[in-house]
């Protein structure tokens, strides 16, 4: 069975309303030229490029801390096939297309490093000559940039379907009894697509749609009039794929004008520091994460190796740092790296970790993501995704649905024709915590 992996860019999908310009996803020719680079009989150099500037840093920057968490663990227990791991070249793209060709250029042409581990930007112009040159890229996926090629490998699959999101949105829409949904996105990127899609599926199971407004302008200044609108029609259910501080200003709004009782679902948001500072304006906001939570070390203590792994190496080399994201997908990305390195062997060439990584079936970081078969994961989801709900409750973020067995909830992709509400399937064997 191939497990749809869940889809971590649906929780930073309006980043890339804010900064426009990624590629795209040409047909390359692939080169094995260097395909040992980097490569010694002691070590294995590698590089990352992240948005460390530029409009939304925040959101991408922490990528290397994951990064390096998880191989300074790796090192300290003497590395792989008796190689270290030296993550030597962290750059910049500052959040810009340009920058970033030109940065993963001097991570191959310069720095000569065997790997990528770590990139997270939404401006991934980098990846047709990465992908032209057969070099294994792991990453943070917010755009499309990742799919069909088959050595970059996004930290929860590398295919998105912006248009066609799946029916988790709708899902909830159900479980709270919405009659009237409202929803609103920026104008450009990621955003308007999601949103589009949001709205697709939650008209074809007859969820009423009655306020869309997918033309706001990114960072917003004013929601007065949406908010006003969406009173009046009455609505009970807001969506958005705005940005953090986009659905702050949203929130805010809601509770000025006698909203703030109406029910919220965020795409973007869930966030240890952003519940910390803005904890009153997202009690009880509903958001959708592709991972094992954050809480649940806390709350089910043991169930999940990984998460428990994660949280506490990144306390023990960034103690300052609060979970995040962007940082584990980094510690996601270099799990898969290791992965493949030790299903290579010795004798490490670019080409052998591809291959070797491309013939995992059932990938989930030790139990923090649902299964990636990534015989499949570059080019097509399906047939089964599974999710996880959580909503902010007081300062800390509490999971919903799922099972007594796990907290993910599993639904049948792409949904049965004719169905007119949304399909749940038990979790498939491999779903951390079953």
């Amino acid at each position: 069975m191939c497990v749809r992996s869940p889809r971590g860019s649906l929780g930073i999908i309006a980043a890339l309303a804010l900064v426009v310009g990624a590629c795209g996803n040409a047909k390359t020719v692939v080169s094995n030229t260097g395909n040992v680079q980097g490569v010694t009989s002691s070590q294995i150099i590698v590089g990352g490029v992240a948005s460390l500037t530029g409009p939304i840093p925040a959101d991408f920057a922490p990528i290397f801390h994951g990064v390096n968490a998880y191989l300074d663990m790796v090192n300290a227990e003497g590395g792989v096939d008796g190689r270290k791991i030296e993550f030597r070249f962290p750059l910049d793209d500052g959040s810009s297309p340009s920058q970033d060709t030109d940065q993963v250029r001097t991570l191959v042409e310069q720095d000569h490093v065997f790997a990528v581990v770590g990139v997270g930007t939404p401006s991934f112009a980098g990846a047709s000559y990465l992908a032209a040159n057969n070099v294994p890229t792991f990453g943070y996926t917010v755009s499309t940039d990742w799919a069909d090629r088959p050595s970059l490998f996004g930290s929860e699959g590398s295919f998105i379907d912006f248009t066609r999101p799946g029916p988790e949105p709708t899902y909830l829409a159900e479980r709270l009894h919405a009659k009237k949904v409202g929803i609103l996105a920026y104008n450009v990127g990621g955003s308007g697509q999601g949103c589009e899609g949001v709205a697709y599926e939650m008209q074809r199971f007859h969820v009423p749609v009655v306020y869309e407004d997918l033309s706001i302008q990114a960072p917003p200044v004013d929601l007065t009039t949406d908010v006003n609108r969406m009173r009046v029609l009455g609505v009970d259910l807001v969506a958005s794929c705005m940005d953090l501080s986009g659905n702050i200003l949203l929130s805010r709004t809601m509770h000025q004008d006698g909203m703030g009782s109406v029910a919220q679902y965020w795409l973007s948001g869930y966030d240890e520091a952003a519940i910390a500072r803005y904890s009153s304006l997202m009690q009880g906001v509903y958001f959708l994460i592709g991972h094992v939570p954050f809480e649940s070390a806390k709350l089910t203590p043991r169930k999940y190796a990984g998460m428990d792994l994660y949280l506490n190496e990144l306390a023990k080399y960034f103690p300052n740092e609060l979970p995040g994201e962007a940082s584990l997908a980094g510690w996601i990305d270099a799990d898969l790296f290791v992965t493949g390195l030790r299903l290579a062997g010795r004798d490490l060439t670019r080409t052998k970790l591809v291959d070797a990584l491309n013939s995992l079936t059932g990938f989930t970081a030790d139990g923090i993501v649902s299964p990636i078969d990534w015989r499949y994961e570059h080019r097509k989801d399906g047939p089964v995704d599974c999710n996880v709900y959580v909503r902010a409750v007081g300062g800390s973020f509490v999971p919903l649905f799922g099972s007594a067995r796990t907290v993910f909830t599993c639904f049948e992709y792409p949904q049965p024709a004719g169905a007119r509400r949304v399909v749940v399937v038990p979790p498939p064997a491999g779903v951390p915590g079953t």
